[in-house]
């Protein structure tokens, strides 16, 4: 699937008060907290929920989390968490996140999320068909 043919979730809100620090910069915790729900927000767009592939009896468990801090945002920013499947493998998967300012589209932060998928007892395994239609739907 070429760049231009991915699914980008987005989502945009303003930055809330409790997230920024004494300088009205928002912490960089954070940012992670936004990737996640941005990461969940793509799971129930694409007809899905975390909670429903854990009943499945599989697990995501992060790997390895890369994340760059380009600008910081502040308190009261609309911004935007743009969120997309960077990576398809047999056991694992890759997303993608960018933060960016909503009136700008100036980015913020950018991040990615290796994930491996594992079974009930806690073993990697391959990704169930179940799953591989719907990330390619």
């Amino acid at each position: 699937m070429s760049q231009d043919e991915r699914y980008v979730n987005e989502i945009s809100f303003h930055v809330r008060y409790a997230e920024t620090d004494s300088m009205g910069r928002v912490h960089h915790t954070a940012y992670l907290v936004w990737f996640e729900e941005g990461r969940s927000a793509f799971i129930r767009q694409r007809g899905w929920s975390y909670a429903e592939i854990e009943e499945s009896g599989f697990y995501l468990v992060a790997t390895d989390l890369k994340a760059k801090y380009k600008k910081p945002a502040r308190y009261d920013q609309l911004v935007t968490v743009k969120t997309w499947i960077a990576e398809a493998r047999s056991r694992a998967l890759t997303f993608a996140c960018e933060v960016v300012d909503y009136d700008s589209s100036h980015l913020l932060f950018s991040a990615t999320l290796a994930l491996i998928c594992l079974d009930s007892a806690g073993r990697a395994t391959r990704i169930p068909p179940s799953w591989r239609a719907w990330l390619h739907k």
